[in-house]
C-alpha cells in the first residue's frame, strides 16, 4: 500500500512538472517536465517512488502509439535504411570504445565496471551482465540512468534549435476525445496481447516492444487505424518521466551531482559521435540527419521515438534502429568482454 501511495505521489509531482513545461512550450513537455520534477523531488527526499513494474503499463501505451505510426508507407522507404543500419555496428563500436576508455581513464572505474558502464545498451541488461562478471552494478545502473536522463533532457532542445516540426503523412496526430468502445477494444487488446507475447518471447524491452509489434501489425495489415487519445498519451508520458526521475531516489545532492558529472562526460562523447555519424551517414544515404540523430542517439527507445513523434518525423525508423542497437549490444557486449579477458590473460 505504501508503495502505491508513493507511486501516486510521484505521478502527481510528475503531472505538475509536465504542466509547467507544457505552459512554457518546452519540447516533449509531459516527459521532460515529469522527469525533472521527480528528479528534484527524489533528491529533496519527498516520499515518491516508481519501479520497473510501475513503468510497464505506461510503456505499453506508448508502444501502442508508436505501433500506430507504422503503415504500408514505410515499406517503400526500407531501402533508405540499408546504409544507416549497416553503419550502426561501427557506430556502436566507436561509441563504446570511447566511453569505456573515458570511464577507465577519467572516472577511474575498475575495468569491468568501466566496460559495462560504457556500453551503449539498456540499463537492465548492462546491470545484469556487469553484476554477473563482478562489476559495481549500482554504479552501472546510475551511470546509464543519468546518461539517458541527460540525453532525453538535452537532445529535444538542441534539435528544436535547428528543426521545426513539419507535417507529414507518415504520422497522424495523436489526438482524440474520450475513448470509444472500438478504440478501447483495439488499444487495450494490442497492449494486453503485446505484453503477453513480449513476455513469452523474452523480447528486449518486452513491455514496450510487444505492444508496439502488435499495434504495428494491426495498422500495417489494415485491420484497424485507431489512434490513442492525446490525454492517454500525455498520462503515459508523465508516468514514463516519473519513473526516470525516481531513479535518483535515495541519493544525496552531492552523490547526484557526482553521478551527473561523470555521466555528462560520457554523454558529451556520445552526442558528439552521434551528431558526426548522423551528418555523415545522412549525407551518404540521403536521409534526414535529424531523424538519424534520434535513431543513433544514446537515449532510450521510447523516449527518442516520442521525440520523433513530437517533431512529426518517422518514429518507425527510430524504433527499428534502436531495436537493432539493443540486439547488437546484447550480442556484442559479452563477446567483446570475453575477447578482452582473453587478451588480458595472454598478457
Amino acid at each position: 500500500m505504501d508503495t502505491l501511495l508513493r507511486f501516486l505521489a510521484a505521478l502527481a509531482v510528475g503531472a505538475a512538472g509536465g504542466a509547467l513545461f507544457w505552459s512554457i512550450h518546452a519540447p516533449l513537455p509531459w516527459v521532460l517536465g515529469s522527469m525533472a520534477a521527480c528528479a528534484v523531488a527524489s533528491v529533496a527526499g519527498l516520499p515518491i517512488q516508481a519501479s520497473a513494474a510501475t513503468r510497464r503499463p505506461m510503456a505499453a501505451v506508448i508502444g501502442v502509439v508508436l505501433g500506430s505510426s507504422f503503415g504500408p508507407h514505410l515499406l517503400p522507404q526500407a531501402r533508405d535504411w540499408i546504409i544507416p543500419l549497416a553503419a550502426l555496428p561501427f557506430f556502436l563500436a566507436t561509441a563504446a570504445l570511447l566511453c569505456v576508455t573515458y570511464f577507465r581513464k577519467v572516472a577511474k572505474f575498475d575495468p569491468v565496471t568501466a566496460y559495462f558502464a560504457g556500453m551503449p545498451g539498456g540499463i537492465a541488461e548492462m546491470v545484469v551482465m556487469g553484476a554477473e562478471r563482478g562489476a559495481d552494478e549500482r554504479a552501472i545502473g546510475l551511470i546509464h540512468g543519468a546518461r539517458i536522463f541527460l540525453v532525453v533532457f538535452i537532445l529535444p532542445f538542441l534539435i528544436r534549435l535547428d528543426h521545426a516540426p513539419v507535417a507529414t503523412s507518415a504520422v497522424t496526430p495523436v489526438t482524440g476525445d474520450v475513448a470509444s468502445w472500438p478504440l478501447l477494444f483495439w488499444g487495450l487488446g494490442c497492449a494486453l496481447l503485446g505484453l503477453l507475447i513480449g513476455r513469452l518471447l523474452r523480447l528486449p524491452a518486452w513491455h514496450l516492444v510487444g505492444p508496439l509489434a502488435v499495434s504495428a501489425a494491426v495498422h500495417m495489415s489494415g485491420l484497424a487505424d485507431f489512434r490513442i487519445p492525446g490525454w492517454a498519451l500525455a498520462a503515459a508520458q508523465v508516468g514514463l518521466g516519473a519513473t526516470m526521475g525516481c531513479r535518483f531516489v535515495g541519493l544525496t545532492l552531492k552523490e547526484l551531482l557526482r553521478i551527473l558529472a561523470l555521466a555528462a562526460g560520457s554523454t558529451a562523447i556520445l552526442l558528439a559521435v552521434t551528431f558526426a555519424w548522423a551528418a555523415g551517414i545522412g549525407t551518404l544515404a540521403g536521409v534526414d540527419p535529424v531523424l538519424l540523430t534520434l535513431a543513433y542517439s544514446p537515449g532510450g527507445l521510447a523516449e527518442m521515438s516520442m521525440v520523433a513523434l513530437s517533431l512529426a518525423l518517422e518514429p518507425g525508423v527510430v524504433v527499428i534502429h534502436h531495436l537493432t542497437r539493443v540486439i547488437l549490444v546484447l550480442i556484442g557486449a559479452p563477446l567483446g568482454f570475453a575477447s578482452m579477458g582473453r587478451k588480458s590473460g595472454a598478457d
